[in-house]
């Protein structure tokens, strides 16, 4: 029996039920329907894009760079998070030494005076100005780790028979608050052989990462330039994940996620639409495609607010606004530059994160509903929170406008704001834990406030509804 090719309308039609993973994969392995599939309106419930990572729905693209002449074959990670201190790593120069290292002019991490992780990722205080110095202290320190391991393998607990209620956390904590060999008291920690073993296996992969820390200086003093490759893997959900790509790394890790991130959506014919897009990045933003166009319900910046928002703007579709919801996550020093007219777009604005919110700042917000969720007790306790409530109430906020503050406070303090508003605002009504103040437009403003966790002492939810008056 012959088998006919899908006609091109009758392809596209195909594709719009697939879902966006699977139409990524035929691309990719059929070139030939790659037209066909960016014609096809592409629609993704969850889209988060950051820490060399691109998750579309439930699968999670990784792009990382790995030494791959290792000694005993197996590809090791050298960028992202260090195993140890946890120090993000993008790239990495010809002999593995980490760019956080290279930007600090060579200088190691750590023995500086301050309290700095070193590349073992402990606290070592003493100031040592040289980075030979350093250097050499932490060969002392790995040193110290191969002596405590042969102690483990030579140890004979009294226990011999495995018991699963036993734990090794409390030798865990010694093994990283002391940087010595055992005495026999911590030793004895370890009940039984089962515990031994975990130990033995956990000091093990402890000195590989050492050494892997200190192999790229090594490979400086002997001119050795290890390979490198970037891996591209796909992983769905919990599932291990595969390498689906190898490419020669040449120095630049984020091109091959700005590659990424023009397969699956440069040349679109239409907007992209994306429920709920999430963009948490710690280094920097990867590039889009030209003309890239996204139709967005939920937008969640959860670092460098203010940069990439600007980056974000042009490509959302005016005909999503306004959107459902903007979440934002700010730093002290984003709060200023903040852009309102971006924000204004959105319904719902949620904001969370360590910032120093004001009212000047608050009161020009336009959306319908805010919950701020940062340190607003001094913020509350200002005399001129009460000038907010008067300004609601003058510009005759629209009925469906609420704004909650999360705050801990003693439930005195609040009553203190209840009771001003009361005293303060003409035909203010008070209530239990609330006052209802009218307003023009038959509305009533009320101002409430909660205790919303119990577990927690003095966590209360401070609210300003504009409600209707019937």
């Amino acid at each position: 029996m012959k088998c006919k090719p899908l006609s091109y309308d009758s392809l596209k039609t195909v594709i719009r039920y697939m879902n966006p993973n699977l139409r990524f994969l035929l691309s990719s392995r059929a070139p030939s329907i790659r037209t066909a599939e960016r014609a096809v309106p592409l629609k993704i419930d969850k889209l988060l894009i950051g820490k060399h990572a691109i998750r579309v729905d439930e699968f999670v693209y990784e792009f990382e760079v790995y030494q791959v002449d290792c000694e005993d074959k197996i590809p090791y990670k050298v960028s992202g998070d260090g195993e140890l201190n946890f120090i993000w790593t993008c790239n990495v120069d010809k002999f593995g030494v980490r760019d956080y290292i290279t930007r600090a002019g060579g200088m190691l991490p750590g023995n500086n005076g301050f309290n700095e992780k070193n590349l073992f990722g402990d606290y070592d205080l003493e100031n040592i100005p040289t980075n030979e110095g350093r250097l050499q202290k932490l060969k002392r320190r790995l040193n110290v780790e191969k002596q405590r391991y042969n102690q483990l393998i030579n140890y004979q607990p009294k226990d011999n028979l495995t018991n699963d209620k036993n734990s090794i956390f409390n030798f865990i904590c010694i093994h990283h608050k002391v940087t010595r060999k055992y005495k026999k008291e911590e030793l004895e920690l370890l009940e039984n052989e089962e515990m031994v073993k975990k130990a033995i296996e956990y000091t093990n992969e402890k000195i590989k990462d050492m050494e892997n820390e200190l192999l790229p200086f090594e490979n400086k003093r002997k001119n050795i330039r290890p390979i490198f490759e970037i891996h591209l893997t796909k992983q769905q959900s919990n599932s291990k994940s595969c390498v689906i790509e190898r490419v020669k790394y040449t120095g630049d890790l984020h091109k091959a996620g700005d590659s990424l991130m023009k397969f699956m959506f440069g040349k679109r014919q239409h907007a992209v639409q994306v429920n709920e897009l999430w963009i948490y990045s710690k280094c920097q933003m990867l590039q889009l495609p030209f003309n890239l166009k996204m139709k967005i319900k939920h937008l969640n910046l959860m670092t460098n607010v203010s940069s990439i928002s600007e980056i974000i703007k042009p490509i959302i579709e005016e005909s999503s606004f306004p959107c459902e919801k903007l979440k934002i996550y700010s730093r002290l020093d984003e709060r200023q530059k903040l852009d309102l007219e971006f924000i204004k777009h959105f319904k719902t604005l949620e904001i969370e994160g360590v910032t120093d919110l004001t009212l000047p700042f608050i009161q020009n917000l336009e959306n319908q509903i805010v919950n701020i969720q940062v340190y607003t007790n001094l913020l509350l306790q200002s005399p001129d929170f009460i000038n907010l409530i008067k300004n609601w109430v003058a510009i005759n906020k629209p009925i469906g406008t609420c704004f909650t503050f999360y705050c801990y406070q003693d439930d005195s303090v609040l009553i203190q704001i209840i009771n001003r508003a009361r005293d303060q605002i003409e035909g203010a009504i008070a209530g239990d834990k609330c006052v209802n103040i009218p307003m023009r437009n038959s509305a009533v403003l009320k101002v409430s406030y909660e205790q919303i966790d119990f577990n927690i002492l003095n966590k209360f939810l401070f609210t300003m509804a504009v409600m209707s008056s019937e």
